[in-house]
């Protein structure tokens, strides 16, 4: 009988091992399985971003082709390729000398024929092949012939020379043209943009003198929601005026920043911007009231029915509620905005992120 209970005895133990076994086994496979998917997980590359860009085209009579940057964001010389009619130019070269490609400076290639051309920026530091940022067309002058135009300064030799036509063209795409001569509100927002390294001389006026702007300085002129007169004039990467009757200011990024004010701007002259945002928008009062009103949307592919010259969606006495939110420059850095706050008027030439008339 001693013996029997020996050996239940024994089979108990040896079961409760069993059990402990089996768990420490599942445990394990666990562990591991958890293991490999995080490796899996984490061993996954970040989306690349892709940069954004904008160019216009132009030639001169030595078989060149110049991309303008007036636009987005900067490339580095290496990251991308410029395709002419398809093919591969990596031989660009830069304007300023630089191994980037930024605002307002030029991309350059020799050796291009006369007659019409396709262009395209592809985008090659994505890791996995390349991406188009951006295309257009481009029509090179092999021979310059001088013509008596007032548009045309005689003997110029900076690039690029384009045609009064091409002028017109870049001039008003992606472009709304917004006039109401009653009615009219700004809706609350800000404009801010950098001073750029060559922006020297930048200065803005107020009520307490000149300031005077540096590189890397990141300005923002929010305007009072109750004095909210403005007046922005700007082309390419330069403001030429900026003017608001009353507007909170700040600058930022500098050494010692100075004290934010509030107060009129009086005038504005900055020599090189980038990186200009805006949550300006545009609106009719409520109610609207029936007022002259144009509205048009040049080349605007987001919104035009059409790739005409123009779309134009109101010319009239119009009692439509219009909302043009986000205003910014144009294609080409043009930038007309003049709000009138005592007779309630709005005149508007650049772009924006979107637009409702209800």
């Amino acid at each position: 009988m001693q013996k029997s209970s020996r050996s239940q005895n024994t089979g108990i133990k040896d079961s409760g091992v069993s059990e402990v076994i089996g768990v420490i086994l599942l445990i394990s496979v666990v562990v591991a399985a958890v293991a490999i998917i995080g490796v899996f997980l984490f061993s996954q590359s970040t989306p690349q971003e892709i940069p954004a860009i904008n160019f216009m085209t132009g030639s001169d009579n030595s078989n060149r082709l110049y991309l303008f940057h007036n636009g987005g964001d900067s490339l580095t010389k290496g990251t991308f390729s410029v395709l002419v009619d398809g093919i591969v130019r990596n031989d660009y070269t830069i304007s300023d000398g630089s191994n980037v490609w930024s605002l307002g400076t030029n991309l350059i290639l020799s050796g291009v024929t006369s007659g019409s051309h396709s262009v395209a920026i592809i985008y090659n530091n994505t890791g996995s092949g390349g991406v188009l940022l951006r295309s257009g067309t481009s029509n090179v002058l092999v021979s310059a012939t001088p013509i008596i135009n007032p548009d045309v300064i005689t003997g110029s030799t900076y690039p690029p020379i384009i045609s009064v036509p091409q002028l017109m063209q870049n001039v008003t795409n992606n472009t709304i043209n917004y006039y109401r001569e009653n009615g009219t509100i700004i809706q609350g927002g800000y404009i801010q943009f950098n001073i750029t390294a060559s922006g020297i001389n930048s200065t803005i006026v107020t009520g307490n003198g000149l300031v005077q702007l540096n590189s890397g300085d990141t300005v923002r002129i929010t305007p009072d929601s109750v004095s909210q007169g403005m007046v922005v004039f700007g082309m390419g990467d330069q403001i030429w005026e900026l003017i608001s009757e009353r507007a909170l200011l700040t600058i930022t990024n500098r050494t010692s920043n100075p004290s934010p004010y509030t107060g009129a701007i009086n005038h504005t002259w900055i020599t090189s911007y980038k990186d200009l945002q805006s949550t300006l928008t545009l609106s009719t009062s409520t109610p609207p009231g029936s007022y002259y009103t144009e509205l048009a949307l040049n080349n605007y592919p987001s919104y035009a029915k059409s790739q005409t010259f123009s779309s134009q969606v109101i010319n009239r006495t119009s009692s439509n509620s219009i909302q043009i939110s986000n205003v910014t420059p144009n294609s080409i850095g043009l930038f007309v905005l003049q709000f009138n706050n005592k007779t309630k008027s709005t005149y508007f030439v650049g772009s924006a992120s979107g637009y409702t008339v209800t």
